[in-house]
């Protein structure tokens, strides 16, 4: 098979293996494996990780399917969807395993474990299907890790893309009284009703912003300590 037939076939896939390759040219492991490394070298196909290419250097393509299941979240999600306007450098992946990060054309791919694996949906993005977190569940994902600025979060709080109802539907499903007591904090600064998570308020204190220390000031009916600056 001539070469430009074969990255024609490939182009198919947002990531393909060696295996794949093998069954498509019905060769050995080695031939596969001299064959992708020529193909690298003439820049006709990306490496990802071993074992693993792509025809394209778009990371969204391919990067919730490194590994499966997970879905793109965080930052890269917020962004994505136009709820804030940095641009992150870096690829958030939920995963429900550990994995090591990677990088790809000098991106940096984070893989971020989570026990809250649901919603998120299939995406038609470019001619492949993607598995993205849906705005809320980013916000969600976003007021859990420590990975994003807290203004960053409120902003997207306020954009219309966000269904409040289903915001406090998935804060109450997750049962994180910590999440839930900072996000009814934040929603009531912003005159957002969300009076459904009073009821899972304890007498413990949890800090506002988990990216900062514990000082600050106390509000006893979320109990929450806003220790923004």
């Amino acid at each position: 098979m001539k070469t430009i037939d074969l990255i024609k076939i490939l182009q198919d896939y947002p990531l393909f293996k060696e295996n794949d390759v093998a069954k498509i040219l019905n060769k050995n492991p080695d031939y596969i494996k001299t064959l992708l490394h020529r193909l690298k070298e003439r820049k006709l196909i990306y490496s990802i990780e071993r074992g693993k290419y792509t025809c394209y250097d778009d990371i969204l393509l391919f990067a919730s399917h490194i590994y499966v299941p997970s879905y793109i979240s965080l930052w890269t999600a917020i962004r994505y969807y136009n709820l804030t306007e940095q641009m992150p450098k870096i690829i958030f992946i939920m995963t429900p395993k550990s994995r090591k990060p990677l990088k790809f054309n000098d991106i940096s791919i984070k893989f971020v474990k989570t026990k809250y694996f649901f919603g998120f949906k299939k995406e038609r993005y470019r001619d492949f299907d993607i598995f993205i977190a849906e705005p809320e569940k980013a916000v969600i994902d976003s007021l859990i890790s420590k990975k994003i600025p807290l203004d960053e979060i409120e902003k997207a709080i306020k954009m219309k893309q966000i269904d409040i109802k289903k915001l406090l539907d998935y804060a109450i499903k997750i049962k994180n009284k910590s999440l839930i007591k900072r996000l009814g904090f934040i929603l009531e600064e912003k005159n957002i009703k969300c009076e459904r998570l009073k009821k899972f308020v304890d007498a413990n204190y949890t800090v506002l912003d988990l990216m900062l220390g514990k000082q600050g000031r106390k509000n006893k009916k979320w109990r929450v300590i806003d220790n923004r600056k």
